[in-house]
């Protein structure tokens, strides 16, 4: 590629030593190169501060950042975006896993049809890596009322153009900090777009902070309120699409 700008990926860490190096792995075995890593630990109890500094001495491209209380990965990913110099921003959770050519696919697709913002379809494996049903297939476009319905656009799947968007930073609230993100930036008139192959695999795992249905869907209802260019009514009801989505997303 000749082309090849360079892309920011920042992945808040907290107490991730099961598949952490799983996760890092998948994004050296990327077949696109010019890259740096920012891997931001939020005042993890494990030894995932301990990996973290190998990592840094193992490879130049590979950053860290060390957060002095835990403050959510909210928090996390500000810092990482703090220290990031690439044109491109890509998000990573610390459990999900790349497939070798996403970042190639990705920027490639960006450049060409000069989107502001991508995401890609994902799938969905449990804490051993194995396929479960669900997923989501990306939509070619995806604006605000879009955004609300199908809150498609996986975090792990996403790359964000500097250039286009400039800088920006997430809410510091513990949960649903990446759907505020995307309905702060679409509601300015950014639209997603969307690569249809699926290169990311999102992993659930028992306990992890948005397994608790009802109560996200709550907050997620309240993030949804605070969004005021558009029509209380439109906001609930598209808050009942979102219901349905999710549910779509897991069989």
């Amino acid at each position: 590629m000749l082309d090849s700008p360079l892309v920011s990926i920042v992945v808040p860490c907290y107490n991730n030593t099961e598949n952490l190096l799983e996760t890092v792995n998948s994004v050296l075995d990327q077949s696109y190169r010019n890259w740096e890593l920012i891997l931001v630990d939020d005042c993890s109890t494990d030894s995932t501060s301990d990996i973290l500094k190998e990592l840094t001495r193992s490879h130049s491209n590979i950053l860290a950042k060390f957060l002095p209380v835990n403050s959510g990965s909210g928090a996390a990913r500000n810092a990482g975006l703090e220290i990031a110099s690439g044109r491109y921003i890509a998000f990573l959770d610390a459990d999900d896993v790349w497939l070798p050519r996403k970042l190639e696919k990705q920027v490639s697709f960006m450049g060409t049809t000069k989107a502001a913002i991508s995401h890609t379809s994902y799938t969905i494996v449990n804490a051993d890596g194995e396929k479960l049903p669900g997923g989501v297939t990306a939509s070619l476009e995806v604006d605000l009322l879009s955004y609300m319905a199908n809150t498609e656009i996986g975090m792990s799947t996403s790359l964000i153009d500097k250039l286009l968007v400039g800088d920006f930073q997430l809410d510091v609230m513990r949960t649903r900090q990446d759907t505020k993100l995307w309905l702060t930036l679409l509601a300015k008139g950014y639209i997603s777009r969307g690569v249809s192959e699926s290169l990311v695999e999102y992993r659930v795992r028992k306990g992890q902070i948005s397994g608790n249905k009802v109560k996200m869907a709550i907050r997620t209802l309240i993030v949804f309120w605070g969004v005021t260019s558009i029509p209380g009514w439109k906001r609930l009801l598209y808050f009942v699409y979102y219901c349905i989505s999710a549910i779509k997303k897991r069989v």
